[in-house]
């Protein structure tokens, strides 16, 4: 028999370190902040107060090199330092509202962001899953939002600050001295050229970094979840090193990143000093050759004007390495947002109710296009019977019941549950109507008395004891310290293995749906415990239609019907007895199971 692959994990998902639409991107995080409208405006406000305070203040500085000093108006000075420090005062306390406001909005502005990509990765196929590596996706959620809200909170402010400060302060160079102004605009010209050719290098170089960076974060996440794996076959080594190569790529992604965009300051800086000196140069040439009207004032207040015009854009400028880091983090985060997540389709119903007839019709199905993993499946269940699906590792047996679940799309053929499509059933009835015992439990750390009730949300806590009872899981609850309020812990370390497969079992029984899924249910349990929990299910399972995959076949000789599973085929059908008889597959499966006893 064929071994197939039981997804398409083993073809994850490879992000490409593409640039976009950066443009449309900065729009969309924009439209995050469109809450605080009235905040900004305020923001705004200040922002030209605080400009406004700056312009008067230098320009009084300028007026009193040239007039109060030379004819020693002392006391006229003194009242204009006191309305100066008045003003500066002002100036101080309106730039920390301005901060408080922005730090407010950048934070919820990050909240919602979040949860708009947490939202849609509980609405996504699991199709999504399959093809992305949860390391990566964990970093989409984390350490990109992040990335967004340092970028909101660093440069909102200086945005703000920045267009009303070159606005004003350019105006104001322009009152002073055309000639002056000028040479300023030349140099932040050669400014913005430099800015604009690099800026293109920094985004695919922070794309690249964010990339590696989720590849490094699933890295990590493997290898803490696989912790007694790697210490149990003494991998210890080979994960180092392994970590230690995909640290490196990340090293070198985010150094050359840092390092492009971090060049783009000192230059910037270099260019603005070439434009003060040579400013400089050209008010004293024209004091010395009286060819202007330009005052040692006037320099020295159009000095510090062109310091508050460049000083805003490079501050930008600086933090272009956060800016590029926050739209590379941003455009990801929104590549999960626009993911399609799972819909109903137009026509489907609410379905409340089902006998639990199934069935397969030419039910063809692959999870990539030219792999198919199912070929022409067939099969019926009547109301209350047990189907059990057995056959090799990877032979699609849990891939027909993902299908009934309605968890992928099929190429072709039918699913039926009464007569009626399962693609036409919302899937939010459909999944209450089919409860699925997985093969690895997963149980989240919430208590045992939360974790089953899971399966049913109204349950009460005697319903939870009951199907605790009923899995055979009630002794061992009852012998932990705070019975079923144990909160279990990460990974629910701090029960057995087989015991978080008996919660998962009572989780089902809790749920009681009509249609009842055993993936390998017993496959973690001990003997003695699987020949208790095969009793109570011969009990629970009465009335239900099951869907039983198993491994050892002693324990599905009473399935009304069973099916063997090989290369996405069916390749046998019939009861215990008439399979035996036929001395095909099944029996070859059966009694090397016998024989290795």
């Amino acid at each position: 028999m064929q071994v197939m692959n039981r997804g398409p994990r083993h073809n994850l998902h490879q992000e490409k370190a593409q640039v976009t639409d950066w443009q449309a991107t900065a729009r969309r995080i924009l439209g995050y902040i469109g809450f605080a409208r009235g905040k900004l405006i305020i923001v705004f406000v200040l922002t030209i107060f605080t400009t406004a305070a700056t312009i008067i203040g230098n320009r009084v500085n300028g007026i009193v090199v040239d007039q109060f000093l030379k004819a020693s108006k002392l006391h006229l000075l003194y009242v204009i330092c006191l309305v100066l420090g008045v003003m500066y005062l002002l100036s101080a306390v309106f730039t920390y509202f301005q901060n408080a406001v922005t730090v407010k909005v950048a934070q919820k502005a990050s909240a919602d962001i979040r949860r708009d990509i947490f939202s849609n990765l509980q609405r996504l196929p699991m199709r999504y899953f399959d093809t992305h590596d949860n390391g990566d996706v964990m970093s989409r959620l984390t350490n990109d939002v992040d990335n967004i809200n340092t970028a909101m909170m660093q440069t909102f402010v200086q945005l703000f600050t920045g267009i009303v400060s070159v606005v004003g302060m350019g105006a104001a160079m322009l009152v002073l001295s055309p000639l002056l102004t000028l040479i300023a605009l030349a140099a932040s010209g050669l400014t913005y050229l430099f800015t604009r050719a690099a800026a293109k290098v920094t985004q695919k170089a922070f794309m690249t970094q964010q990339e590696a960076l989720g590849a490094l974060n699933t890295q990590i996440e493997e290898s803490v979840s696989g912790k007694q794996v790697v210490q149990l076959f003494d991998h210890e080594a080979d994960t180092m090193a392994t970590f230690n190569q995909t640290n490196a790529r990340y090293t070198h992604a985010a150094f050359i990143a840092q390092s492009v965009s971090s060049f783009i300051g000192p230059v910037n800086n270099g260019t603005n000093n070439l434009a003060y000196l040579a400013i400089t140069a050209a008010g004293a040439f024209s004091i010395l050759t009286g060819s202007s009207t330009i005052t040692v004032g006037i320099i020295f207040t159009f000095l510090i004007y062109l310091r508050n015009f460049t000083g805003p854009i490079n501050n930008v400028l600086n933090l272009i390495n956060t800016l590029q880091l926050s739209l590379a983090s941003a455009e990801r985060v929104f590549e999960v947002i626009d993911e399609q997540p799972e819909k109903d389709v137009p026509e489907a119903v609410s379905v409340k109710t089902t006998t639990g007839h199934v069935e397969f019709e030419h039910v063809d199905f692959a999870y990539e296009p030219g792999r198919q993993i199912l070929h022409d499946i067939n099969l019926v269940a009547e109301p209350g019977q047990t189907i059990a699906l057995v056959g090799a590792t990877g032979a699609g047996k849990t891939t027909i019941m993902n299908l009934l679940t309605n968890l992928y799309p099929l190429q072709s053929g039918r699913v039926l549950l009464d007569g009626r499509d399962v693609t036409l059933i919302r899937r939010e009835d459909l999944r209450h109507l089919i409860t699925v015992v997985q093969q690895e439990p997963y149980m989240f750390q919430l208590s045992i008395r939360e974790n089953i009730r899971l399966g049913r949300a109204d349950a009460t806590d005697d319903d939870v004891v009951l199907a605790a009872q009923r899995a055979h899981a009630d002794g061992f609850i009852r012998q932990l310290k705070d019975s079923y309020d144990t909160v279990l812990a990460e990974n629910a370390h701090n029960i057995s293995q087989g015991q978080r497969q008996l919660l998962s079992i009572a989780r089902a029984f809790i749920a009681e749906a009509p249609v009842l899924v055993l993936d390998e249910a017993t496959a973690s349990i001990d003997s003695n415990t699987e020949a208790d929990v095969q009793r109570a299910m011969t009990g629970l399972m009465k009335g239900k239609t099951s869907f039983v995959i198993a491994h050892r076949l002693s324990t599905i000789r009473h399935a009304d019907q069973i099916l063997v599973i090989d290369d996405g085929r069916v390749v046998e059908r019939g009861t215990h007895e008439e399979l035996l008889k036929r001395n095909g597959a099944y029996a070859a499966l059966y009694n090397s199971q016998f024989d290795q006893h």
